[in-house]
């Protein structure tokens, strides 16, 4: 006869699997829980089936099974009556849905009284956020002194102590009873709930005792319960979880609480080494703070690794206990032996961070520190980011976390709950080693975010995937498609990864769309109009790499020879990915310079090109080099041009609003993107001459150092005007008439201009400008060397005269940043038209960054009425938002190679770009949070940047010791701002690095060490 019967024949809530079919891809189920639990074999249950009855016979062969063919119609108690059961000991019921511990059935077995239930007092917290129809579910209890004296779903809810969480022991006695009438049970109990029957038993005599479980259970009709019922301390959870995994370890252990530590350390230290012998092993913490649903210590408290058993043992408890400061008595310690031979180590979180999108992000690395990812010692690590939907059936970049990925699902199908944090060791096996479980701690309940729509929009990057793969007919060779957020024109700098519709729209009119194509054809490469350079994945803006290589070929370079450069530098790209951001100094050859022969050998030993095909590309190159020594004046005359047009638009307050926008970015793009991007061009050439130079040796870093430090961009005239301000030779108004157009996000409208909040973003310069002094490193460096650098140019062909050159190396470099900051004044004024064309019709400025150029531009144009256009402005700006924010959660990654990259891929440690010759270990401040909360004291911090944009000038007047940005070339204006500062700085450190450093607290930066590092 059974010692347990499970009551299972009704169909689940919310139209989910019985709970004992919960296993489809565990193994592992709440039935074997419930098993575990009761301390009862399989052969002593008796499942009483229904709803896919014959589901569960073939999930669970060895299970004795009884089916209730009226289950439809028919309520639990029908089923328990179902039930073969003897009268001589005492039986067990429960519900099929629920778990609970191992102690409430001992403590329902120790009651006296003839039926014994299992109830909770604190159920009202369960249903906070609950769906409603779970409220129509409950069964409840009254209670008095231990015993119950009402069960049943009518229960007055405002009467009730409890609910009856469907456990039940029943006596020999009991049973008995229940024996006179069961083959002809009454009528009325057909239907009824289990707590009914035993209600009606109450009424006939029987005394029903109670065990409240004070909140300490879940059911599977709740995935979240059964989480929080799981999940506890960390030793805690790995002992619940550990007899219930087949596709992963949990070792053994030995826990115990503080009290019990200070009580009688010795007996704890006995209780370890009887256990564990003489292995080494891991004493970790397990303290209550440490873990939860509302906020994670991770990290915050010490672990010993390789301890033996001996005074080191006892040293390293005491150690754990201390570093939780002031313990509470029940945080506990927790000893398991130590993993050996660890391959793989790391951390996996089950959905993202700031999102919680459906992303595996598993930081791991090879070292066999199972440690260094959780304590931020790792020095080379990696991160694997793997689309959920695809989690079972995509075959991995990283082969050896395939074992852990199923691990993973396991666990979340065991826990019911996919939003956890979870440390790991894979050994020389490939076994995982399960290390710790935990909740994350991120509250996103206003996200809203839909796993659905994250996947649609991948389903729809695959698609346009799938339409752009096969090379456009204006382009040579062969080339795989490949993309990415850095080369060339790197969106991921200027306008961010999930720019706003405006900004997206504003780029590509100004640029992308055709002036850098223009401008290249125009310098000598090759014309390869039409062709975008910006596409867009996922809501991501990427560049077209097949496109931008191209462009980087001579024009003259016969058609054969480009498609097989072409395919060439494209592979390069796609088999070293590290150098996406470094594309024109280590990728595509753009220019003659000193240090050409490392681009001849990789072309003839590692492209199999003949000598006269590299020479070929050399001679067209030295052209194209040599032509832009004499360009700069020109395109500069441009950019003059473009300023008296700004004072001439400036002057006309007739103009509409849209007219106005209209005309400024019309100039903006003729007049001074295009200039702006061959001084560009210009200014690369002359950064790749100075570093080339230094690189064969012909001149010392000092010497490329001290020139770029007497370059004057109008960073410096900018600091030079702060401080002219401040001892009264410029006016407070012309300071901000001549600077307020600037605002930190070129692009977005609602980034806000320095003349809209002067107080924050000039006044503090000014104040500070009398301390700040930039002293040129290695002053005389250059003036000693530079006649070495004339020599070294004029070997290779190219002008060496004194004057040309130095001309061209300060007017394309400072003429670069002049042009950048004339055209974004233009910019900057369309956007403040756009806005006031807004105000006009009631759209915020939020709004209008969520509406592409063309809807502004276009809206005088339309046949609607202004009321009809600016609702349907409202809704498509809406639409947009909602898009953006989609995209924002969907990972990318920054080079994408492959279409198999939409669901997988692998984030390196990309190298930094290390401007500067000091070191430097200060605080650091992470601007972007601190803008929100209006703080400007960023003097003597370390400061980290997304981008690397030009309108964060303002930086380099208040003392910052340092700068790091996420995104940037070593080309890019920061790179060029930092050297000319003598600013200690790394632009461009990727995606991974960068998410480290902003939980840091110290950094030591040393650009001439190449070091970049957490110090706290």
């Amino acid at each position: 006869m059974p010692k347990l019967i499970i009551l299972g024949a009704g169909a689940p809530h919310h139209g989910k699997l019985p709970a004992a079919l919960n296993e489809a891809r565990s193994g592992t189920s709440i039935l074997q829980w419930q098993l575990d639990a009761c301390s009862v074999d399989i052969k002593d249950t008796l499942f009483v089936a229904g709803y896919k009855s014959n589901s569960i016979k073939t999930r669970h062969p060895d299970l004795p099974i009884v089916v209730n063919e009226h289950w439809e119609s028919t309520g639990s108690a029908t089923s328990l009556f179902t039930a073969p059961f003897g009268y001589d000991e005492p039986l067990l019921v429960c519900y099929s849905d629920v778990l609970f511990r191992s102690s409430i059935p001992k403590a329902l077995t120790s009651c006296e009284a003839d039926i014994a239930v299992a109830w909770d007092s604190a159920w009202k917290h369960r249903y906070v956020g609950r769906n409603a129809n779970d409220l129509l579910h409950r069964e409840l209890v009254m209670a008095n002194k231990g015993y119950l004296t009402r069960l049943g779903e009518n229960l007055p809810v405002d009467w009730a102590n409890g609910e009856f969480i469907g456990l039940v022991r029943f006596s020999p006695a009991a049973l008995k009873f229940i024996s006179t009438f069961k083959e002809y049970p009454p009528e009325s109990l057909r239907k009824s709930h289990l707590s009914e029957y035993i209600e009606y038993l109450r009424a006939n005599g029987l005394s029903i005792a109670g065990v409240d479980v004070a909140g300490d259970w879940a059911e599977y009709n709740a995935p979240q319960d059964i989480a929080r019922f799981i999940l506890g301390t960390k030793a805690e959870t790995l002992s619940r979880l550990r007899g219930m995994m087949s596709h992963a370890v949990i070792q053994d252990q030995e826990a115990f609480s503080v009290q019990e530590w200070q009580a009688n350390p010795n007996l704890v230290i006995h209780n370890i080494v009887d256990h564990f012998g003489d292995q080494p092993l891991v004493v970790r913490s397990s303290a209550h703070s440490e873990d939860s649903f509302d906020a994670s210590n991770a990290g915050g408290y010490d672990s010993v690794l390789n301890v033996l058993p001996g005074p080191a043992l006892k040293d390293a408890i005491q150690q754990v206990i201390l570093s939780y400061g002031k313990s509470d008595n029940s945080d506990q310690v927790l000893v398991q032996p130590m993993v050996s031979n660890v391959q793989v180590s790391g951390v996996a979180f089950t959905r993202t961070l700031v999102h919680g999108a459906p992303w595996y992000v598993i930081n791991y690395e090879t070292n066999g520190n199972t440690e260094a990812i959780t304590s931020g010692a790792s020095t080379d690590h990696r991160t694997l980011l793997l689309r959920r939907q695809t989690a079972d059936t995509i075959t991995l970049p990283e082969p050896r976390l395939a074992g852990l990925i199923k691990g993973l699902l396991e666990i979340e199908t065991l826990l019911e709950y996919d939003a956890l944090d979870i440390e790991f060791a894979i050994d020389a096996a490939d076994t995982v080693h399960i290390l710790q479980v935990r909740p994350i701690a991120v509250d996103r309940t206003a996200s809203n975010l839909d796993d659905k729509t994250c996947d649609h929009f991948l389903q729809q990057a695959k698609m346009r995937w799938k339409t752009l793969s096969a090379l456009p007919p204006h382009l040579p060779g062969k080339a795989a498609p490949i993309y990415g957020v850095m080369p060339d024109w790197n969106p991921a700098e200027i306008i961010g990864t999930t720019p706003s519709a405006l900004a997206k729209s504003l780029y590509r009119y100004l640029i992308l769309d055709e002036t850098w194509a223009t401008q290249r054809a125009e310098y000598g490469y090759r014309d390869v109009r039409p062709a975008p350079l910006l596409t867009e994945f996922a809501g991501h803006p990427y560049i077209d790499v097949r496109a931008s290589f191209a462009s980087f070929i001579p024009a003259n370079v016969p058609e054969a020879l480009a498609g097989r450069l072409l395919d060439f530098t494209t592979n390069w790209l796609r088999h070293h990915p590290e150098l996406h951001d470094k594309i024109e100094f280590d990728v595509v050859p753009t220019c003659l310079g000193p240090n050409f022969n490392r681009w001849e050998q990789r072309l003839l030993h590692e492209g199999g090109f003949k000598p006269e095909e590299v020479g070929i590309l050399k001679r067209e190159l030295s052209s194209i080099t040599s032509n832009a020594f004499y360009r700069c004046q020109r395109d500069l005359d441009f950019i003059e041009q473009l300023e008296q047009r700004f004072e001439t638009l400036k002057a006309n307050t007739a103009l509409a609003p849209l007219e106005r926008a209209r005309l400024l970015l019309g100039d903006c793009r003729r007049l001074g993107t295009l200039p702006f991007a061959h001084l560009a061009r210009s200014s690369f050439i002359a950064v790749t001459l100075l570093k080339e130079a230094e690189a064969t040796g012909a001149i010392s870093r000092a010497a490329r150092e001290s020139f770029l430090s007497t370059i004057r961009t109008v960073s410096h005239q900018f600091t030079d005007d702060a401080h002219a301000t401040a001892v009264g030779e410029l006016s407070w108004e012309t300071f901000i008439d001549r600077y307020g157009h600037l605002r930190p996000g070129t692009y977005d409208i609602t980034s806000p201009r320095y003349d809209a909040d002067p107080e924050r973003y000039l006044r503090p310069l000014v104040e500070q400008s009398q301390s700040i002094h930039h002293t040129p490193q290695h002053r005389d460096a250059w003036q000693l060397e530079r006649k070495k650098f004339f020599r070294e140019i004029k070997c290779i062909g190219l002008p060496s005269d004194p004057e040309v050159v130095e001309r061209f190396l300060r007017q394309s470099i400072e003429g670069r940043e002049y042009a950048k900051f004339a055209f974004s004044r233009n910019l900057s004024a369309a956007l403040e038209a756009f806005a006031h064309a807004g105000d006009e019709m009631g759209l915020k400025r939020e709004q209008l960054a969520n509406l592409p150029l063309d809807a502004l531009l276009n809206l005088d144009m339309a046949s609607l009425s202004l009321e009809d256009s600016v609702e349907h402005l409202c809704k498509q700006a809406d639409q947009a938002l909602r898009n953006r924010r989609v995209a924002a959660a969907c990972e990318m990654p920054p080079l994408l190679k492959s279409i198999a990259e939409l669901d997988t891929f692998i984030l390196g440690a990309d190298q930094p770009n290390f401007i500067g010759s000091n070191s430097v270990t200060a605080s650091c401040l992470d601007l972007s949070q601190e803008c929100t909360r209006n703080s400007t004291n960023v003097a003597d911090y370390i400061v980290l940047i997304p981008q690397a944009d030009p309108g964060y000038d303002w930086l380099f007047g208040q003392n910052i010791a340092g700068l790091i940005t996420l995104y940037g070339g070593a080309n890019s204006h920061m790179a060029i701002r930092a050297a000319e500062f003598s600013i200690p700085a790394a632009i461009g450190i990727g995606e991974k690095r960068y998410r480290e450093l902003l939980k840091a607290r110290v950094i030591e930066l040393s650009p001439v060490n190449g070091l970049l590092r957490v110090v706290q």
